[in-house]
């Protein structure tokens, strides 16, 4: 479901317009049970009226011109239950109902949802998928870009078992934001086998922004943004916590997370805590028919954050790290053209050892730090100012199969500094009187700065310079609501720096290259409530990017791409004009959406495989130039949920991709083929001592990526030339999948139990999207279980 959340009775009906002299007021509050957070968007329905109201940005919601009687209200909110309450108005006055606190719907939560999840000072008015309470809860121990993968217009990118990025409908790395904890994450994202180093158990919902969103989130927002949104802090005295146990077959993965969070009373009030770690491990990984050598991982990660709430101001400081160690396979190391070949035209590695936790060259090795500081003041009558400072710091290491700067040194080192600042402001609703039958209507924006600057340096092996970097956007945005309407608009200008470093081998002298590019976007919404379940919202938005250091300036082995990487220094900035729209409908037995979108992007950059493969001292490697075209982003994404019976359901997830280059005529690479999700549910609300006990068959088929360019080879003085890629694409594939899971009361905690098994058949299949898929099958079967139990210590501190 989509905007349905939202958009139901966006404002009170035509009838409530009518001269009745009915004067009482209805207030209340909606929040989140599991996360105990505002629930933004939420819908209360009054049947006697046949109309209702929308929750804003807190949570707060208010009916005007009731008449005195008795009234049924149904609360509703996509992925958690409807609650429905009666109340009785005595008399033509305030009523204040109690705070609402919704349910989980785990049955929802297990599909996709959709959501308009909004806050005055974020997106425009865009598609959005969410995962949250159990759907999040069953992705547990997955990274950031695994995650997400199964959800409709989402997939990811890979480099081996071990290394997976976030891909919005066939757009990647630089082209989608990741807001951590409301910053920007700078991550040395341009590599394509650069993970997010994100914490994914800090996360009590995942949402994806589909489309271009440059005008809140700033520029190389073309893709999308994808926001990794901590729960809210504990607001009653006391110390309670949780912990995460998982498990998996494969690999022998282990994984442990622990949170303990607390908030003071009496002098205190206002002040709370949280502390959070996780520990992971893994091994080889197999295939159906062998291990992978060389592809286990660790992961550290421990995070702090310090909250303060005083009446008309907060403040907040945050403080998290992410280490990571990960092996990199063996077998797609390669020493000559000869290795290469034959390594490619082999169906299976030539070394193929048994299990073990050992990780040895190569591998890379990254700790990313960030420090966040928040202030927001409540303005009277004046709105919210928010204002954020962080500092990031990411240093990768990345050490070669074959030691080339020293034993304990790598190959390729790179720290990058980032600081950015964000001001906003989001001024006060200002509501409009009823104009005939459309009923009254609401202005609601705001305006910002956002600015970021930023330093690299490396050291031994080259592949990118020393650079410097700065940027600064400002923007506005403001919506109007009205009845079944809703329009928005914004617009947006962003100035770009970047002066790389260079050394003369010959004069031994420093000299540098210096760019800057501005551009200005917009971007244009509208959501139109045809009926109460049916709803119609478009979008028009326009985007930028301009090319970073690595799309100019690349030139050296990639270790961990396995790959040679050349720059462009001719490159100019992309354009993105971006168009989407999207039907959304929520039936009693059938919901779900279908979204159809168009992205054209000028000057699009891309890793465009050379023709001959690269020889240096190392070996023979795949070689790749960033190369700039005019391409197309077309695509269908669609998602439907049955219902034959309150317990059974029936959900299909559907993702077709069009893309191609119009500059030369042909296909682009790498990316994403069709894909159709299906699975089958059967929930319980008890059986014995178990509650929210379900159990699901799901089914994946990927097709074969037919529209990629065609791979022809031949040989000039004995040496073979590749042209489109140097493997066609593999054949198309069908994984088999199961799941339960429950709850079930271990003293006076509930304990979430859900085992699953992924590729149960054990397929052997290679996917398109791995960058590895030229060396070997993908992950054999796998089954997981992952357990939670949420931990109350004090009541008071």
């Amino acid at each position: 479901m989509s905007f349905v959340g939202w958009l139901l009775f966006a404002a009170v009906s035509v009838s409530w317009a009518q001269s009745v002299p009915c004067k009482a007021v209805l207030k209340g509050r909606i929040l989140g049970q599991d996360t105990r957070e505002p629930l933004v968007g939420a819908t209360v329905f009054v049947r006697e009226l046949k109309a209702g109201a929308v929750a804003d940005s807190s949570g707060f919601f208010q009916i005007n011109q009731l008449c005195t009687g008795r009234y049924t209200l149904d609360y509703q909110f996509v992925g958690y239950k409807t609650t429905t309450k009666l109340i009785t108005i005595k008399a033509d006055s305030s009523s204040e109902d109690a705070v609402v606190q919704l349910i989980p719907d785990n049955q929802t939560l297990q599909e996709v949802v959709v959501t308009e999840h909004r806050s005055e000072a974020q997106q425009l008015l865009q598609t959005q998928v969410s995962l949250s309470g159990a759907a999040l809860d069953q992705t547990r121990g997955q990274s950031l870009g695994e995650s997400l993968k199964s959800l409709a217009g989402l997939y990811s990118i890979q480099t081996g078992p071990s290394i997976s990025k976030p891909v919005i409908h066939g757009l990647y790395s630089n082209r989608i934001i990741i807001l951590n904890n409301g910053i920007r994450q700078e991550d040395q994202q341009w590599g394509t086998e650069h993970a997010p180093q994100v914490d994914q158990f800090l996360a009590s919902r995942l949402t994806v922004i589909k489309g271009a969103a440059s005008i809140r989130y700033g520029s190389d927002a073309i893709g999308g943004v994808i926001l990794v949104e901590p729960k809210a802090m504990p607001t009653q005295p006391g110390v309670s916590g949780e912990v995460n146990i998982v498990g998996a077959t494969n690999g022998g993965l282990g994984v442990a997370s622990g949170m303990v969070e607390g908030a003071f009373d009496k002098k205190l009030t206002g002040l709370s805590w949280r502390l959070q770690g996780t520990l992971k491990r893994s091994g080889y990984v197999k295939t159906p028919n062998y291990y992978l050598e060389n592809t286990s991982y660790h992961e550290n990660n421990f995070s702090g954050d310090l909250h303060y709430d005083h009446r008309r101001f907060s403040v907040e400081l945050f403080y998290s790290q992410f280490d990571t160690k990960i092996g990199l396979f063996t077998g797609a190391q390669v020493g000559s053209l000869a290795d290469l070949y034959t390594a490619i035209s082999r169906p299976e590695p030539l070394v193929q050892p048994g299990f073990s936790y050992a990780l040895n060259r190569p591998y890379q090795a990254v700790q990313h730090t960030l420090f966040k500081a928040r202030a927001q003041f409540h303005l009277q009558r004046g709105g919210v100012f928010t204002a954020t400072f962080a500092q990031q710091q990411n240093i990768r290491r990345e050490y070669d199969y074959i030691s080339f700067s020293g034993v304990s040194t790598p190959e390729l080192y790179l720290k990058l500094v980032t600081q950015t600042a964000d001001l906003i402001w989001e001024h006060a609703p200002i509501k409009t009187r009823s104009v005939g039958r459309r009923g009254a209507g609401q202005w609601s924006g705001s305006a910002g700065f956002n600015g970021i600057t930023q330093g690299n340096v490396r050291q031994y092996l080259f592949l990118i310079p020393n650079f410097r970097n700065y940027g600064a956007g400002l923007f506005a945005i403001e919506r109007y609501a009205a009845g079944r309407l809703t329009l928005e608009g914004g617009i947006r200008y962003d100035y770009r720096w970047l002066r790389a470093y260079f050394l003369d081998e010959v004069t031994k002298q420093t000299y540098y290259k210096t760019h800057n590019w501005q551009n200005a976007n917009g971007s244009l919404g509208a959501a139109y409530q045809l009926r109460s379940d049916l709803t119609l919202t478009a979008n028009v938005s326009t985007a930028w990017r301009a090319p970073n250091v690595a799309d100019l300036y690349s030139d050296g082995l990639h270790q961990s791409a396995v790959a040679y990487e050349r720059g462009n220094p001719n490159l100019q900035p992309e354009q993105a004009y971006n168009s989407n729209l999207v039907l959304a409908y929520a039936g009693k037995r059938l919901s779900g959406e279908i979204g159809v979108y168009n992205n054209l992007i000028t000057n699009y950059i891309y890793l465009k495989p050379d023709s001959v493969p690269i020889v240096r001292q190392r070996g023979a490697f795949p070689s790749y130039t960033y190369a700039q075209v005019r391409a197309t982003f077309r695509g269908v994404d669609a998602t439907l949920t049955y219902k034959f019976t309150d317990q059974f359901t029936l959900t299909t997830r559907n993702s077709l991709l069009f893309a191609y280059n119009q500059t030369d005529h042909d296909y682009l690479v790498f990316i994403p083929p069709n894909r159709s999700d299906n699975s089958l549910r059967y929930d319980w609300a008890r059986w014995r001592k178990l509650t929210n006990l379900y159990v699901s068959l799901s089914g994946l088929y990927t097709a074969r990526q037919n529209r990629a360019p065609a791979v022809t080879t031949r040989q000039e003085n004995g040496v073979i030339i590749f042209t489109g890629d140097f493997a066609p694409p593999p054949p198309a594939y069908f994984l088999l999948g199961a799941e339960m899971g429950f709850l079930a009361q271990v003293g006076k905690h509930p304990l979430s139990v859900i085992l699953s098994g992924t590729n149960l058949a054990n397929v052997a299949y290679r996917d398109y999207l791995n960058r590895f898929r030229y060396f070997a099958d993908e992950q054999g079967r796998n089954i997981i279980l992952k357990l939670k139990m949420p931990l109350t210590f004090s009541k008071h501190i």
